[in-house]
């Protein structure tokens, strides 16, 4: 018998989002910024971060387990239309934004490792304006049931790629363990902490899982998963570069899978590598830019909100053609993950203020 879809995903679909959306970042140019500042001690930084957003994370599922509605939804419940639109507002220039950066760091990676003679318009175009705004497009329900089908591949082929290496590897490279030392690094875990916001930004999907169990636990294994998996992917970098010579590799996991062999073969993975990096690109895009006209739909009241995927799609490819070259684009984004790091820390936590102050006048 087939069973009518209701349009809402389940907790595995959810996960598979997730790990799409915040895994992926260890392929491109997100662990040369966690190096820049944690040097040998980077990999504990995505650790330190996981921790703090936890924190928000359990003040966020109070405010949905009680309100039984959206993050967008509970933003306007509790901080008024006014000052809930501007809440709203920074959330999506902040979403849109780092969807247009990290489209354009995305296509350095792909000219700068594999086709260097290709146009930069064009790949942004195939994977933003194709293959992104085509998963998203046909709901979030085909977004999760994608990232579901990818993501256990993404996990073992991650796994082979650490054991195609492991005998290259040097675990004394990681000394001296507290690399710039302890204060250092505990600042760079909450300065970086915005790569794991994405566990909060979701909040605005909350209503569309089937159930609040079912968000709790695949947001609770949705965080520490891909963050476990960046502190792992750090220390192997360093332990294969050996540090200062790994922060001047632009992108470490590219350059990882070309030096992965099997068995007595020396045979090179990267085209294996490289097709599945590029489904994974394609639904990190696609979950962003969905999230990304959900939030323009509630901010401008448009209700068929689907409609706004292809202009912000290309809106979004215009925007990553502006900086000049990668290392802008790098230096834009650490700008903006340090200023968008305390809004998705505190967002939580000033929500649940809020609703702590109006039990307490309604007493």
């Amino acid at each position: 018998m087939i069973r009518v879809s209701d349009g809402k995903i389940g907790p595995r679909e959810f996960f598979a989002i997730l790990y799409g959306m915040m895994a992926i970042r260890v392929t491109d140019s997100t662990p040369s910024l966690m190096l820049e500042d944690g040097l040998t001690a980077a990999w504990m930084l995505p650790l330190i971060s996981a921790i703090v957003l936890f924190g928000s994370l359990m003040f966020l599922l109070a405010i949905l387990k009680k309100y039984n509605m959206g993050l967008i939804d509970i933003v306007f419940e509790l901080a008024g239309n006014g000052f809930g639109r501007l809440i709203i507002l920074f959330m999506f220039v902040t979403v849109f934004s780092s969807m247009s950066l990290n489209g354009r760091s995305y296509s350095d990676i792909v000219i700068t490792m594999y086709y260097p003679k290709s146009p930069l318009l064009l790949i942004m175009v195939a994977l933003i304006l194709g293959a992104a705004l085509f998963i998203a497009h046909r709901g979030l329900e085909a977004i999760g049931r994608t990232a579901l089908l990818v993501v256990p591949i993404f996990m073992l082929t991650s796994v082979l790629l650490i054991i195609g290496v492991a005998n290259q590897l040097d675990p004394l490279f990681i000394f001296p363990i507290a690399g710039p030392g302890e204060l250092e690094v505990i600042k760079g875990g909450l300065e970086f902490s915005a790569f794991f916001a994405d566990i909060i930004i979701v909040g605005v999907l909350a209503d569309q899982l089937r159930t609040f169990n079912a968000y709790r636990t695949a947001s609770i294994w949705g965080l520490w998963v891909p963050a476990a998996k960046m502190a792992l992917f750090l220390a192997v970098y360093v332990m294969m570069f050996d540090y200062p010579a790994v922060r001047n590799i632009a992108y470490p996991y590219h350059h990882l899978t070309r030096m992965a062999m099997v068995g007595s073969l020396a045979n090179h993975m990267e085209a294996l590598f490289l097709a599945l990096w590029f489904v994974g690109a394609a639904i990190h895009f696609a979950t962003y830019l969905y999230i990304s006209a959900l939030l323009l739909g509630k901010l401008i009241n448009y209700q068929p909100f689907p409609q706004l995927l292809f202009p912000l799609a290309g809106l979004s490819v215009l925007i990553g053609m502006l900086p000049e070259n990668p290392l802008m684009g790098d230096q834009l984004r650490k700008l903006l993950l340090q200023s968008s790091s305390g809004l998705f820390l505190l967002l939580p936590v000033f929500l649940w203020g809020i609703d702590r102050f109006r039990k307490r006048g309604k007493e």
